[in-house]
């Protein structure tokens, strides 16, 4: 489950919208350099998303339960471990507009100062999505 938050930065002061985590048919990267944010959606994974789901042994998530019953029923390639898959996500991500790369465990960052030390606005707007 991921979540998108107001923050505000520690460095600079500046508020922010932040994003974490990815969801039921996505992963969601951060440029380690600058903190630009890039979804990529499960299905253009192929079968390299299906060999994954299928080496997972139990559904990847309740909302997708029909699907990965049926991914773990019918795919017959190799099986895909989490560290491939995640090696596979940050490969389709690629590199960002300002040289640095797309990763799955790279934090937010401030669009201003480029800071990761930032906080949740309490006050702010607070999303949890899937």
């Amino acid at each position: 489950m991921g979540e998108s938050y107001t923050a505000i930065c520690s460095g600079c002061g500046h508020r922010f919208k932040a994003s974490e985590g990815g969801g039921f048919l996505f992963e969601l990267l951060h440029c380690a350099r600058c903190g630009a944010e890039k979804s990529i959606p499960h299905e253009s994974l192929g079968d390299c998303f299906k060999g994954y789901i299928k080496g997972l042994g139990i559904p990847f998530a309740g909302a997708t339960m029909g699907r990965d019953r049926r991914i773990g029923a019918t795919y017959q390639g190799p099986i895909v471990s989490e560290e491939e898959f995640h090696a596979a996500v940050e490969k389709a991500a690629g590199m960002c507009e300002c040289g640095g790369w797309f990763r799955l465990n790279a934090p937010p960052r401030c669009p201003k100062c480029r800071s990761a030390r930032f906080r949740c606005d309490p006050e702010g707007e607070y999303v949890c999505y899937d």
